[in-house]
């Protein structure tokens, strides 16, 4: 019995928080969000390039 006390002692430090969960919850959310603007404006960048290289093509292009 005592070694399982002693190794639940030796553990419970290394446990997270609620404290610690919601940080990283929270860190994970600004991530995301990030990453999510990230590719609305790379789309949106690759979209606009393409469209504009078939504008000029059907323009300029006999």
């Amino acid at each position: 019995m005592d070694s399982r006390v002693t190794s639940l002692e030796a553990l419970i430090p290394t446990l997270a928080t609620k404290q610690d969960l919601s940080d990283l919850e929270c860190r994970m959310h600004k991530e995301i969000a990030t990453l999510g603007w990230r590719l609305v404006s790379w789309t949106s960048g690759v979209l606009i390039t393409s469209f504009a290289g078939v504008f000029y093509i059907a323009r300029h292009v006999h």
